[in-house]
Parts: structure tokens; C-alpha cells; sequence
């Protein structure tokens, strides 16, 4: 019975996101049908170059090159993000010395330092590395940072009281009171990460999938310029959901503990 009540309810949640899809889906259709091909689309002409870009490999070889930079700058934003977040949380002084470096850099139009980016990095891959960890480093920071910061002061006390050393109060207090702001932090990195990634490849490399939109829509193919557009929005909500998915599986573990 609980097991039928709960596939209800997924399905319920279902339902409006998928009729909303399906109605813009049509409306896009009639819209494009009846528009110029050079400045508009409609769905079955990008499903029709989403086809043969995937039947011929340009897809997947475009995707193989815009992977591999997102995933290792988000990765390497994530590694210094999170620690640096809880030591500017965790100490007034380094809030008050670097806390400000991060509140303008999130504040920036990132866009007007990729010529300084190609200057110090050149043109590979390192440049799209570079750029996906400075765009998406900051909320990480940011997020985690605050976090850092609403926790009630008396937990930390309660911690000292019983003889705990700055490392015990850091990784069995703050950090999982933190979680939920940096998993918050690391949601919205997911979008940068994306970002990042097609403006350093529009340009700078001219690969992947932000050189593979940059070539179509140069030469007015509307539908295919919108395929890596689309595969790239994919990749964020996919990634997006990963995490989502991580975050009610730690949050479930920490509700199913605290009920033993």
C-alpha cells in the first residue's frame, strides 16, 4: 500500500512538469513552422540535426572535449572552494583580510577577463580549466562561507565545553551543520561550470560544444547551432539532479540516524 501511495505521488510531480514541456514543445513547433529558417527553428528540425550530429560523431566528439575541462575546473572549484569557505567562516580575521576578494570576484563580469586568460594560459586546455574554476568558485566560497557563519554559536561551545580541538569542532560540528549551504554552493556552481565552459570555448578554443555553436551560428543553421545549446543545458540540469539526488540521500541517512 505505501509502496502504490508513493509511486502516486511521483507521479503526480511528474505530470505538470511533463504537460508544460509538451505544450511548449507544440507551441514552439507552430511558432517555427511559420518563421524564417534563418533567425528561428522548430523542435523536429533540431531533432533532425540532433540526429545526424549524434549518426555522424560530431556530437559526441564535441562533448568529449567540453567534458573533460568542465569536470576537472568544477572538481579542482570544489576541492579549494569548500575548505577556503569554512576558513573564512571559521576565522574573523581571514574573513576581514580575503572574504572581500570573493564577494567582488562573484560580483564581476568574468566575461572581460578571458583575454588575460588566454594571455596566461595560452589556448588549450588549461585556459578552459581556469576559467570554469574562477566562474564557478565563488558561489562554493560564497555559500559555504555563510554557512559557516548561521551556525548557532552555542554548538560550537557545547564542543570546546567537552575538551574538542579546532579540527574535531571544524569536521564533527560546523561542517555537517554546513552541508546543506554547500551543497547549495555546489548546485550553483553547476550552472557556472556550464557557463564557463561554452564562453571559453566560443572564445578561446574553438573546439567543443561552445566552437561547434560558434561555427552553425555563423552560418545561420538556427537548428543546429541549437543542439550543443541544448546539449549544454542538459548537461547542467543532469548534473543538477545528480546532486539533488546526493543531497536527499545524505539528508535521509542523517533523518534515518537521528530516529535510532
Amino acid at each position: 500500500m505505501r509502496t502504490a501511495f508513493v509511486g502516486q505521488l511521483a507521479l503526480k510531480r511528474w505530470v505538470l512538469p511533463v504537460t508544460s514541456f509538451a505544450m511548449f514543445l507544440l507551441l514552439w513547433e507552430i511558432w517555427g513552422r511559420g518563421g524564417d529558417p534563418i533567425i528561428s527553428s522548430c523542435p523536429s528540425a533540431v531533432w533532425s540535426a540532433f540526429i545526424h550530429d549524434l549518426a555522424s560523431g560530431q556530437l559526441m566528439r564535441a562533448i568529449a572535449q567540453s567534458l573533460p575541462a568542465l569536470l576537472a575546473g568544477y572538481a579542482l572549484a570544489v576541492m579549494l572552494g569548500v575548505p577556503i569557505g569554512i576558513f573564512l567562516g571559521r576565522s574573523s580575521r581571514a574573513e576581514e583580510m580575503f572574504g572581500f576578494y570573493f564577494v567582488g570576484l562573484d560580483a564581476s563580469p568574468l566575461i572581460a577577463f578571458v583575454p588575460l586568460f588566454v594571455l596566461w594560459f595560452g589556448l588549450g586546455v588549461e585556459v578552459r580549466l581556469m576559467m570554469v574554476l574562477v566562474f564557478c568558485i565563488t558561489p562554493i566560497v560564497i555559500n559555504t562561507w555563510r554557512g559557516v557563519r548561521a551556525v548557532p554559536v552555542t554548538l560550537i561551545d557545547v564542543g570546546k565545553a567537552f575538551g574538542a580541538s579546532a579540527a574535531q569542532i571544524t569536521s564533527k560540528i560546523v561542517f555537517p551543520s554546513v552541508l546543506p549551504a554547500v551543497l547549495t554552493g555546489l548546485r550553483l556552481g553547476i550552472g557556472r561550470a556550464v557557463i564557463a565552459t561554452a564562453i571559453s570555448e566560443i572564445f578561446t578554443a574553438m573546439t567543443g560544444l561552445g566552437g561547434l555553436l560558434l561555427r552553425r551560428s555563423e552560418s545561420y543553421d538556427m537548428a543546429g547551432s541549437l543542439v550543443p545549446a541544448l546539449v549544454l543545458m542538459s548537461m547542467g540540469i543532469v548534473l543538477t539532479s545528480l546532486l539533488a539526488a546526493i543531497e536527499r540521500s545524505l539528508f535521509a541517512w542523517s533523518c534515518n540516524r537521528n530516529t535510532l
